[in-house]
């Protein structure tokens, strides 16, 4: 369902809007949990400032988990998935079909506390954990819920996680209500992180939407930045893309990238 016809002022008053639900789940630091973040670089050369790879603190769009002036860090579970998430806005509404990116690889040093969006029939069946955080959140929500309230609570939820998982983007507002959701899952005191699975990667992956206090407060830390070029297929864009690593570095004096 498209909400371009619609106003921000309607999607606002939406039901699903007006209370939000938290289940918080903890992403714990472990030798190998890393995330990664893909930014496309305005010239033929990598980004050289951490800072600027770091997060966007003022977007002025709406996207799937901010609204503008939502200050927000979109990380990946791959490299792959964060070039060919980078990518998504160009291959629409362009014909460009190759990129050089800079790709930066960040370790997960304090636990760090996510809402999970796992609702999602179409996101459940890929085969990944999702079904696992699924069951656990609704078992417990069973148990301290009345059946109706149950019921109001998992078609709301249902609702928020098909916009997160959509797939036919005809306008910024078919991001809004997503968007708004997220806003205030990370303006909760006690969340910093929201992950849902990635559209584009065709829901076999998980992104993670990091508040800036993810990043300010050092509960990751950059380990590695990579220089890469992706080609997609002209006409296919949906296909897996040509991927090649340039170089890298773990070089780095204060904000400066050394390459």
């Amino acid at each position: 369902m498209s909400f371009c016809k619609y106003t921000k002022t309607h999607l606002k008053k939406l039901s699903c809007l007006k209370s939000i639900y938290y289940d918080i789940h903890d992403i714990h630091p472990t030798d190998n949990n890393y995330v990664y973040r893909a930014i496309i670089n305005k010239k033929d050369s990598p980004f050289d400032s951490i800072q600027r790879i770091a997060y966007n603190p003022n977007p002025q769009y709406i996207h799937r988990a901010n609204l503008p002036n939502q200050g927000i860090g979109y990380y990946t579970c791959s490299p792959d998935i964060s070039i060919i998430e980078v990518c998504q806005d160009s291959l629409k509404t362009t014909d460009t079909r190759f990129f050089s990116l800079t790709v930066s690889k960040w370790k997960i040093k304090k636990n760090i506390s996510a809402q999970i969006i796992c609702h999602s029939k179409q996101t459940q069946s890929v085969g990944t954990d999702l079904m696992k955080f699924y069951r656990a959140t609704s078992r417990k929500r069973q148990k301290e819920m009345p059946r109706k309230e149950y019921r109001k609570w998992f078609l709301k939820m249902k609702f928020i996680a098909n916009q997160y998982a959509k797939n036919s983007i005809k306008c910024e507002k078919d991001y809004f209500i997503s968007g708004w959701h997220a806003k205030n899952i990370l303006n909760h005191p006690n969340i910093d992180c929201i992950i849902y699975p990635s559209v584009p990667y065709k829901y076999k992956g998980f992104n993670y939407a990091f508040s800036p206090n993810v990043i300010e407060n050092h509960y990751i830390e950059l380990e590695e930045v990579s220089f890469y070029t992706v080609q997609f297929n002209k006409d296919k864009i949906k296909d897996y893309p040509k991927i090649d690593l340039i170089k890298s570095t773990k070089r780095f004096n204060e904000d400066k990238i050394i390459w």
